[in-house]
C-alpha cells in the first residue's frame, strides 16, 4: 500500500475516510490496535464539530501540530468541514484522503 485512497471505499476493506488515513499511519497512533474501529463513525460529517474525517484521522495522528494540519488542510482543499468540503467546494472525498495523507507525511517528517 502506498497511498491512503488504496483502501478508501475499496474492496476488502471499504474505509471510510478517516479509517482510510488511519490505516496507512496506523504506527503513528496512540493506540494503533484500535483506531479503525475509533474512527467507524468520523466520516460523513460525524468527526467532532463537523470536521472533514480525512483531517481528523491527521490530527488524531499528529495532535501536536493540530493548528498547522487544519490550516495546511483548509488551504489545499478549501474548508475543513465534511459539509463545507462537500457543499461549497465540491471537492471530492479522494482528494481529501489523498491531502490528509500527504500532510502526515509532511509533518511527521518534522
Amino acid at each position: 500500500m502506498t497511498k491512503a485512497t488504496d483502501t478508501f471505499r475499496t474492496k476488502p476493506w471499504c474505509h471510510n475516510c478517516a479509517q482510510a488515513v488511519a490505516n496507512k499511519w496506523c504506527q503513528l497512533y496512540v493506540n494503533p490496535q484500535t483506531i479503525l474501529a475509533d474512527l467507524s463513525k468520523a466520516s460523513g460529517g460525524r468527526a467532532p464539530n463537523g470536521l472533514c474525517g480525512a483531517l481528523y484521522a491527521a490530527i488524531q495522528a499528529l495532535p501536536q501540530y493540530e493548528q498547522q494540519l487544519t490550516e495546511a488542510f483548509e488551504q489545499r482543499v478549501g474548508g475543513t468541514t465534511c459539509h463545507n468540503i462537500m457543499t461549497t467546494k465540491r471537492t471530492p472525498c479522494h482528494t481529501c484522503v489523498d491531502t490528509a495523507d500527504s500532510l502526515i507525511e509532511e509533518f511527521s517528517n518534522k
